[in-house]
């Protein structure tokens, strides 16, 4: 069958198709993984890379090909790396460390007037991670740390991170009650923005308070993970969050109600969100919840409210939502209409990472053939391979 598909893909291919787009993307396109998904953007932004280098993806490709264990695309890109990227340099001094090849940055760091001690939050923790808890006292000594339970909160991080739950808890508790649940919440949203919220679940009997903070990082647990009973008390402890606060912190519980199939609950609560910040909140619930009863509220309020909810503006969101609910077709319906094509290309972007999110990489990069500019089919080839597995 794989075979057949990629004798189809060949065929397809205009008169010049090798010539336009490889042999190996067009089997990658067949039997996708990510890393061939990876080579792909690689190749995509080598070629945009001579008419421009402005606005193409280096950082988001070092922090993806570093999560992705690709060291040598990781390595190329970093060349283009700055010093303000640091989220890009974390991922990538922490993958270099996890493969104890952190010799091989030294040229990189020097060119950003940086070290391996300014990222020693990220090393630590990997350091644990892998039981080399032989290099931390030099670590820590070459950081002489402010925070005094630093080295506390690199093994319950990286203890997290192994799988080895009840060593986390043990150093947990090691720290003074009054601590406590903030180094919880810091482990919790490294795992998070780390894309390991699973392993943050331990973390949750230990967010007991309703600290803006505790509260938010509690629903990015419950959303990932899709846990009602923990969507459902973050929802009660929405209600103590102070009024300043809550602006910022209802979103995430929204999206956590959503995830959690109680969409209607969330869309309650959107409404009392700002009228401006409305819009992007319902869009957010279509996208959690894929639900079609939600598309229909959306569409009421589009009419209801023209200017919060205006089609053009909600465009992007909509198209990314109805894809992920299974509705490509109507998505294709908002891409169709678009009136320029840097508007389409960017809704065909989001229409194929949403589909590599769904399972369908195959769909997804033959999606990516309609985007004809270098720099935008470069992010578009980087979205759907960052979605991969």
């Amino acid at each position: 069958m794989r075979r057949l598909v990629l004798a189809a893909l060949l065929l397809a291919a205009p008169g010049a198709g090798l010539a336009q787009e490889s042999l190996t993307a067009l089997m990658c396109q067949a039997k996708p993984t990510q890393s061939c998904a990876l080579d792909m953007a690689a190749d995509a932004i080598r070629t945009a890379a001579p008419l421009t280098t402005e606005n193409l993806p280096y950082g988001s490709m070092v922090e993806a090909a570093s999560r992705a264990g690709r060291l040598d695309l990781a390595l190329e890109f970093a060349a283009q790396l700055k010093k303000t990227d640091t989220i890009a340099l974390a991922d990538l001094i922490a993958a270099f460390a996890r493969a104890d090849r952190l010799a091989d940055l030294q040229a990189t760091l020097s060119r950003l007037e940086t070290s391996e001690t300014e990222y020693a939050f990220v090393i630590g923790p990997v350091l644990i991670e892998l039981g080399r808890e032989d290099k931390l006292a030099a670590l820590l000594k070459a950081i002489q740390p402010q925070y005094p339970f630093q080295l506390s909160y690199w093994q319950v991080l990286g203890n997290l991170r192994a799988g080895r739950v009840a060593e986390a808890v043990k150093h947990l508790g090691d720290v003074p009650e009054t601590e406590r649940e903030e180094l919880a919440g810091l482990a919790a949203e490294a795992l998070y923005f780390g894309g390991e919220t699973e392993r943050a679940k331990p973390m949750l009997p230990y967010l007991t308070s309703s600290d803006p903070s505790a509260v938010r990082r509690k629903a990015y647990i419950a959303t990932k993970t899709k846990d009602k009973a923990a969507a459902d008390a973050v929802l009660v402890s929405l209600a103590q969050v102070p009024p300043d606060d809550y602006p910022y912190v209802a979103p995430e519980v929204i999206y956590a109600l959503a995830a959690t199939g109680q969409w209607q609950k969330a869309i309650d609560l959107a409404q009392t969100l700002p009228a401006s910040d409305r819009a992007y909140a319902f869009i957010n619930v279509a996208e959690r919840a894929r639900q079609p009863e939600v598309f229909a509220v959306i569409e009421k309020a589009m009419r209801d409210d023209p200017i919060n909810f205006n089609r053009d503006r909600m465009a992007r969101g909509l198209v990314r939502a109805l894809t992920l609910s299974g509705y490509l077709p109507v998505a294709q319906t908002f891409i169709d209409s678009a009136t320029n094509d840097y508007d389409k290309e960017t809704l065909v972007t989001f229409a194929a990472a949403a589909l590599a999110e769904t399972g369908k990489p195959s769909e997804a990069l033959q999606f990516t053939r309609a985007v004809a500019d270098p720099r935008r089919k470069a992010w578009a080839l980087w979205e759907v391979a960052s979605k991969m597995p």
